[in-house]
């Protein structure tokens, strides 16, 4: 959970996990302990979470709230964790069931309801 919300924060902030950690002081080795499972320590996550301005339970997965212009919104899943169910679900649909989701993905994007957070 910690390295997809980490990984995801990144992203959100048009950056890399590597660059991130030595902007706050951290190895790269540090950075790939993470990708395979770690957790950061106390004052590591706290420096994180203040370079997000998040909480540190959102980046342990305690919580679903993020910040977002100045406000709370609950996310209940990261893009990279979204991203992931879309294409676990997609590989189980047939060639039809494919050419209705690739039509409702197309349907979503033009009606400028559901723009990037970016």
């Amino acid at each position: 959970m910690f390295w997809e919300r980490f990984y995801n924060l990144c992203l959100r902030n048009g950056k890399r996990p590597n660059p991130v950690g030595k902007e706050i002081g951290l190895s790269s080795g540090i950075i790939s302990k993470w990708k395979n499972g770690g957790i950061p320590n106390g004052e590591t996550l706290m420096k994180l979470a203040r370079y997000f301005n998040v909480s540190t339970d959102y980046l342990l997965g305690l919580s679903p709230y993020i910040q977002i212009n100045g406000e709370l919104v609950a996310m209940e899943y990261t893009d990279l964790e979204l991203k992931k169910q879309i294409e676990e679900n997609s590989a189980k649909l047939n060639n039809k069931g494919l050419s209705k989701l690739a039509e409702y993905a197309k349907d979503l994007v033009s009606s400028g309801n559901y723009p990037t957070e970016n």
